[in-house]
C-alpha cells in the first residue's frame, strides 16, 4: 500500500452513465480511505488535465461510457505520462465499439451473435426477434428488443435517437433467448460466473443500478465443465482484445451453447455492481478488489523505461 501515496479518481465525463461514474468514484473513495490510501475525486471537466498532474503515483479510471471509456482519456494520460488503471487506448476503443469488437472476437473463433450496422430498418437482414442498441455506450441504455415487425420503425427511431450520445449508429443484433451470464476478469483470470435474473424484460439501465430490480447469483446447475469453458472464454476474449487489470464479459447462454455479447473495460463498483460481487464470492472484498487493480495497473509503471 506504501507504493501508492496518491491516487486520483477521475470521474464524470461527457456520458449518460455519468451518475454511475460518481457512485464508482465515491465506492472508490470511501476504499482508498480505509486502507489509508491519500486520495482525490477529480472530475473531468475544466483544467482536470492540469489538477492530475499534481504529483498522484496513479489514476483510478472511475468513468463508464464516453470518453472515460472509449480511448480519449487513456490517450490524454498516456500523453501526460500519468500512470491509469483499466484497458489501454487500443483495447478501449475496440471494446467500446461493439461491431468491432465482435469482428475481432469472431476473428478469434469466439462466438458472438450475429450482427449488423443498420443506417435504417429497411436493411435490416435479421430475422425477428432482433436487438437495437447504440454501436457505442453501454449499461444498456437506448437498447430496444422487437418482437413485432410493425414496432420495427418506431423501435429503430428511439435507438438512433438514443445512440446520438454515443456516435450515432445503430446495431441490429440476433436476439439469443436463455440465460444472462456474467463473467468477471481480475489480472486476466476469471472470477466466478454470475448469473443475474432481472425484474425487467431484459437487464437494462433500471435493472442494473436500482437495489432490489435483479437478482445475482451463482449458477449451481450448471456442470464444472460448461463453467470452465465460459471462464476460459471470458479469459480469452480479455487477452484477444488486450485488456489490462480488470474487465466483465458478458454471455448468453442458451442451454449449453453461449455467445459473448461484449465486453466491458470499465466495470461499476457501485452498491449493486457485478465485478465486486464476483470478486466476493472469489473471497477478495471490496478494498481487496481495488487494490489487485492498483496492483495491477502499478506494474506498468515500474515497467516504464526512465
Amino acid at each position: 500500500m506504501a507504493d501508492f501515496k496518491k491516487v486520483a479518481i477521475l470521474t464524470g465525463g461527457d456520458s449518460p452513465e455519468k451518475e454511475i461514474s460518481l457512485k464508482t468514484a465515491r465506492s472508490v473513495e470511501g476504499s482508498l480511505k480505509r486502507m489509508g490510501i491519500y486520495n482525490e475525486i477529480i472530475p473531468a471537466e475544466g483544467d482536470f488535465a492540469g489538477r492530475l498532474q499534481d504529483g498522484f503515483d496513479i489514476v483510478f479510471i472511475a468513468m463508464h461510457g464516453g470518453m472515460g471509456e472509449n480511448g480519449s482519456i487513456q490517450g490524454l494520460l498516456q500523453t501526460l505520462g500519468l500512470t491509469y488503471t483499466g484497458s489501454g487506448v487500443l483495447s478501449s476503443a475496440v471494446c467500446m465499439n461493439k461491431p468491432v469488437s465482435k469482428k475481432l472476437l469472431r476473428f478469434c473463433g469466439i462466438k458472438t451473435p450475429r450482427w449488423q450496422v443498420l443506417n435504417s430498418c429497411d436493411e435490416l437482414e435479421i430475422e425477428l426477434p432482433v436487438v437495437f442498441k447504440p454501436s457505442e455506450g453501454g449499461s444498456t441504455i437506448g437498447t430496444v428488443i422487437v418482437r413485432k415487425k410493425e414496432l420495427l420503425k418506431k423501435a429503430f427511431a428511439e435507438v438512433s435517437e438514443a445512440s446520438l450520445g454515443f456516435g450515432g449508429e445503430v446495431m441490429a443484433e440476433e436476439y439469443i433467448p436463455g440465460r444472462e451470464i456474467t463473467v468477471g476478469v481480475l489480472r486476466g483470470k476469471a472470477l466466478p460466473l454470475l448469473e443475474i435474473k432481472p425484474g425487467t424484460e431484459f437487464y437494462d439501465y433500471r435493472a442494473k443500478y436500482t437495489e432490489g430490480m435483479s437478482e445475482h447469483f451463482e449458477p449451481e446447475d450448471l456442470s464444472p465443465a460448461l463453467k470452465k469453458e465460459i471462464r476460459d472464454t471470458a479469459e480469452k476474449s480479455f487477452r484477444a482484445a488486450q485488456c489490462r487489470d480488470m474487465a466483465r464479459v458478458d454471455f448468453r447462454l442458451n442451454g449449453e451453447d453461449f455467445y459473448v455479447l461484449e465486453i466491458n473495460t470499465i466495470p461499476g463498483m457501485t452498491s449493486t455492481s457485478l465485478l465486486p460481487e464476483a470478486a466476493g464470492i472469489a473471497g477478495i472484498d471490496f478494498d481487496g478488489l481495488v487494490m489487485e487493480i492498483l496492483k495491477s495497473a502499478g506494474l506498468r509503471a515500474q515497467k516504464r523505461p526512465v
